[in-house]
């Protein structure tokens, strides 16, 4: 997905910008989230913050969205984003990630990844003071949880991709180049809950005649609830504030 993104830049990139004006309209951009774990994951609850000493991480997240005029066909939307947690704790006995407790207590290294890419099709139902896209998301997690010790470990893959619905609604504030935009991801089937939303506020103004550049300031949380999916156990919580620049031609 990385090499997809890439390719989608580098068409940006190479493309003359009137010819995209005339043809699609196309938003690039990217930022850094400060994202803090709340919450327990594995078999026997082991809290992020006071057993694991997770803390608040600076990962970074990169998007391209195009839309085009053609009818019935959807815009479509890329994101990726980077979630990693490292850190060292004490783990006591008995501890349990997916299935193979800790015999003793032990020092471990700890690491937590839930990066991920999202590809959306999604319809702008409505465009205009009021906006609002409606579609889904495609979500591809390609990640790991460990706990890494001296004697003893355990591991997980969190590769995985699933199905999302997406929705996004925005209002403008005339003349003044701002807006606000709420935006979720959602899920919640038998054994998988998952609530990904933000809002923001966007300034924009014009950066050469056929470009437009904007700062966005949001908060963006993501619970993620698992029931012993492919032998992991979760009820966390990853949220804060993030800042982007985002393109638009």
């Amino acid at each position: 997905m990385i090499s997809l993104r890439s390719m989608f830049v580098a068409a940006i990139i190479l493309t003359p910008i009137p010819v995209l004006a005339d043809v699609l309209g196309v938003s690039v951009g990217g930022g850094s989230w400060q994202a803090s774990p709340e919450g327990d994951i594995g078999r026997t609850d082991i809290n992020l913050e006071s057993t694991l000493n997770l803390d608040e991480e600076n990962n970074q997240f990169v998007f391209v969205s195009i839309e085009h005029p053609i009818p019935l066909l959807p815009n479509i939307r890329l994101q990726h984003s980077e979630m990693e947690w490292n850190g060292d704790a004490l783990v006591a006995a008995g501890t349990d990630l997916n299935g193979t407790p800790f015999v003793s207590s032990e020092q471990v290294a700890v690491s937590l990844d839930l990066t991920h890419t999202d590809a959306t099709l999604y319809y702008e139902i409505l465009d205009n003071v009021v906006d609002l896209d409606l579609g889904i998301t495609a979500r591809s997690f390609g990640g790991e949880a460990s706990l890494i010790g001296a004697t003893q470990q355990e591991a997980i893959d969190l590769d995985a991709v699933g199905p999302l619905l997406y929705g996004r609604v925005g209002v403008d504030m005339p003349l003044t180049g701002l807006s606000a935009h709420m935006l979720a991801n959602w899920i919640n089937v038998d054994e998988f809950r998952l609530i990904d939303w933000a809002a923001e506020i966007m300034y924009e103004f014009d950066l050469l005649p056929a470009l437009d550049a904007g700062l966005i300031l949001g908060y963006r949380s993501m619970l993620v609830e698992l029931d012993d999916l492919d032998d992991l156990q979760a009820d966390a919580t990853f949220q804060g504030y993030y800042f982007a620049l985002q393109l638009r031609f």
